[in-house]
């Protein structure tokens, strides 16, 4: 048996809702777009070029994205690289390039503040997050500059 690695690893935008659907066996499949951004230089100027992604996740972690995330989601995936070929309507023979997602990380946005929890339906005994930490500034604290070139 050869040593081959099939490995993807991306990060980027959801650029369309994901779609569930279900196998004859039941199984949930879900299906999404993903859209990545290389720079390359044009002269002195630096210019993006997009990469779209077709993305599958199976089973109860596809329900789960299908449930969550929605277009223009930030999403880390890692899974494999599958080729496959269907038969379109048409009749054609059409061919597709896919990464089968292992695990998907949608990032969100956190609130800035916990006041929008209800204290009032707190226990007495459970004091607030907010009086424990002080979180404003532990998230002020990580700055991550959109031009970085990783």
């Amino acid at each position: 048996m050869a040593f081959s690695i099939n490995l993807a690893i991306i990060t980027g935008n959801v650029t369309r809702d994901p779609e569930l659907k279900f196998t004859p066996s039941g199984m949930a499949v879900c299906t999404f777009g993903v859209a990545t951004n290389r720079s390359i230089k044009k002269g002195d100027n630096w210019e993006d070029v997009p990469c779209f992604h077709n993305i599958v996740v199976w089973g109860k972690q596809g329900e789960f994205i299908a449930n969550t995330v929605k277009k223009g989601v930030k999403v880390s995936i890692q899974g494999r690289i599958e080729n496959r070929q269907y038969e379109a309507k048409d009749g054609t023979k059409r061919y597709i390039s896919e990464i089968v997602a292992d695990t998907v990380i949608p990032f969100t946005n956190r609130p800035s503040s916990y006041e929008s929890q209800d204290e009032s339906s707190m226990a007495p005994d459970t004091a607030p997050v907010k009086d424990k930490i002080q979180t404003e500034d532990v998230v002020e604290d990580i700055v991550i500059p959109e031009d970085l070139p990783f």
